[in-house]
């Protein structure tokens, strides 16, 4: 073939010819094909990221020569890459055509078979096996029969050390790595040489960053103590358990280089401090409940030992009904201190104190509320309560006006594994709560309050843009007629929180006079889309439904009432910002059209 009649050549392994060719006196402009890759669509993206054609395809060679020298570099990249993906007789070829513009690369891959891994060997310094077994192919993600993949090779070594330290040899080295090729079975052997070090048991620990907080604080949430055999587990289980106490901005667990002498494992705990002082405000409306208003102040640190002091004023109702004398207002001054491992690690002393004035449509209450309750944390998402309350109240309402001096031992389970506190997109959440009230002195009886709540989430694309939402409510009192039990102690449903659409209160049987009465049975349910439009907005279509009763058990023979509507959500640092309205689909005379609510937080 003659330097003017040439039109195309072919490259291959052991042969380059660029000399003989032509040089162009312009660059040569050109486009890429690699073919025989389709049905990979994973490995047809490799080669295009490691080829130097496709890169430098925006700054053309000058001359064919140059075209060829960077298609024949790219052979060896693409056989690398095969070879990385498990394909070590793949066959790599190249053809270029310069007779049209612009010039043309194709790329012809024969894949031929990919590799498996036949065997996975971790083998001691001096060969031999190591202390308490080896860790199984398929925990290092390296299964036998699995593709001989170059980055699952590299991968399993991650996860190595790890699976030694799951045994305590916290202290495990990766020495070598040899890899077999076996083309006679179309195989890979995969052998790691490792040290494993010392089983060690945990050290001494010394903390650093601590300021404000004890170290006694701080050393009294770790769940081992030295000599205990070493878990990383338990050592995520203490970070956590420093991190709950909510007093520290970072915690930092880790171990000192080297063991000691005695095979002991010393941890190093670094800590940075919060500011332990702080003051919040909020506010909120609802075309029912009026404007509403809240300051606080705490400190997460009153004694040194990360106790916490919580004082909350608020102030609601504002023009609810028209309402406009400051008589007229809701308020509430309540104060909350919390005791971090009280008598036993995992569990808290919490006490309150309340002193509130409040006026709904269907009562007018003035009440003094004392209580005091242990919380233990049983597992992981999952605390109980046991406390003793104690409450002075003078409650008025259309039917009657009493005075009630009643003590309760409220208990109370909550079982939370949903995936966030504000926002969350998947899991459930179960509470549960009964409380039973002495009627030491005044003018109702005993009784006992029982209620359950359920919720679930669901993220149907795993991403947060598609969640729906369901929420179930159940509650009942036991041994109290309806007028023999406080009316704040009753159930009430309607309102932002419960079904939306209705009042707030104003769901349920209503006295002569058309105010809410409450019951002594309730049932709710719900149930929202929460659907993202941008990274921060979002609209939630939903629909509440529910009714409130004057039985013991509800008698769904006399209906539910239904609520539907729509909302929009702006996601913030603090959580979701909601605007939610709706309408009651079978609304009784007094209810109005529709119901509009501003608040943080998610509806359920």
């Amino acid at each position: 073939m003659s330097q003017g009649t040439w039109r195309k050549w072919m490259l291959s392994a052991t042969v380059a010819t660029w000399a003989t060719l032509p040089v162009l006196a312009q660059e040569t402009k050109y486009e890429v094909v690699i073919q025989g890759v389709d049905d990979h669509p994973n490995l047809s993206r490799l080669l295009h990221e490691v080829s130097s054609l496709v890169e430098l395809r925006d700054q053309p060679p000058p001359s064919p020569i140059g075209l060829g020298r960077r298609a024949d570099a790219d052979l060896d990249r693409f056989r690398a890459a095969l070879r990385s993906e498990g394909f070590y007789d793949a066959i790599v070829n190249a053809e270029i055509d310069v007779d049209v513009v612009p010039a043309k690369v194709l790329i012809l891959v024969e894949e031929g078979a990919r590799y498996k891994v036949t065997a996975v060997h971790l083998t001691g310094r001096d060969g031999a096996g190591l202390p308490d077994g080896a860790p199984a192919p398929d925990a290092l993600g390296l299964a036998i029969g699995s593709p001989a993949r170059a980055p699952a090779v590299v991968d399993a070594e991650a996860r190595i050390r790890p699976r030694l330290a799951e045994k305590g040899y916290a202290y495990a080295r990766l020495l070598d790595r040899k890899l077999v090729v076996d083309h006679a079975v179309q195989g890979m052997d995969v052998t790691y040489l490792v040290d494993p070090g010392p089983k060690v048991a945990f050290g001494p620990i010394t903390f650093n960053g601590l300021d404000e907080v004890s170290e006694r604080a701080a050393r009294r949430r770790l769940p081992w103590r030295e000599g205990m055999q070493y878990h990383p587990a338990t050592m995520e289980e203490g970070r956590q358990a420093l991190a709950d106490l909510g007093v520290f901005s970072s915690v930092r667990l880790r171990l000192a280089d080297e063991p000691t002498e005695d095979d002991k494992a010393p941890v190093l705990v670094d800590l940075a401090e919060r500011e332990m002082n702080y003051v919040g405000f909020g506010a909120d409306y609802g075309t029912e409940d009026g404007f509403g208003a809240n300051a606080y102040w705490g400190d997460r640190n009153l004694m040194g030992n990360a106790e916490k002091l919580r004082v909350d004023a608020s102030v609601a109702g504002i023009s609810r009904r028209g309402e406009t004398s400051a008589s007229d207002f809701d308020y509430r001054l309540a104060s909350t201190y919390q005791q971090p491992d009280f008598l036993s690690r995992n569990q808290s002393l919490n006490l309150s104190a309340e002193a509130l004035s409040e006026r709904p449509d269907a009562y007018r209450r003035q009440a003094l509320v004392l209580t005091g309750a242990v919380e233990r944390k049983l597992a992981k998402g999952l605390k109980a309560s046991l406390g003793v309350t104690a409450e002075q109240s003078h409650i008025k309402e259309n039917l009657q006006t009493t005075k009630n001096t009643l003590v309760g031992v409220p208990l109370a389970i909550t079982w939370d594994k949903s995936n966030d506190l504000l926002n969350p997109t998947q899991g459930f959440r179960l509470a549960g709560a009964v409380t039973p009230y002495l009627a030491a002195f005044g003018d109702s009886n005993s009784f006992t309050i029982a209620r359950v709540e359920g919720r679930t989430y669901f993220d149907f694309k795993d991403d947060g843009w598609y969640v729906g939402a369901l929420r179930g409510v159940y509650g009942a009192v036991i041994g109290g007629g309806l007028l023999d039990v406080p009316a704040d102690k009753r159930f009430f449903a309607g309102g932002g929180g419960s079904i939306r659409g209705y009042g707030y209160q104003e769901v349920g049987p209503r006295d002569a006079t058309g105010e809410p009465l409450g019951g002594v049975s309730l049932l709710e349910l719900s149930a929202e889309m929460r659907v993202k439009v941008t990274e921060d907005i979002a609209v939630v279509p939903f629909i509440d439904a529910g009714n409130v009763y004057t039985t013991e058990y509800p008698k769904l023979g006399q209906g539910l009432r239904y609520a539907a509507g729509i909302g929009g959500r702006y996601h913030t640092v603090i959580g979701p910002i909601r605007l939610d309205v709706a309408v009651p689909l079978n609304k009784r005379d007094g209810d109005k059209a529709f119901q509009f609510y501003i608040s943080i937080g998610q509806a359920f």
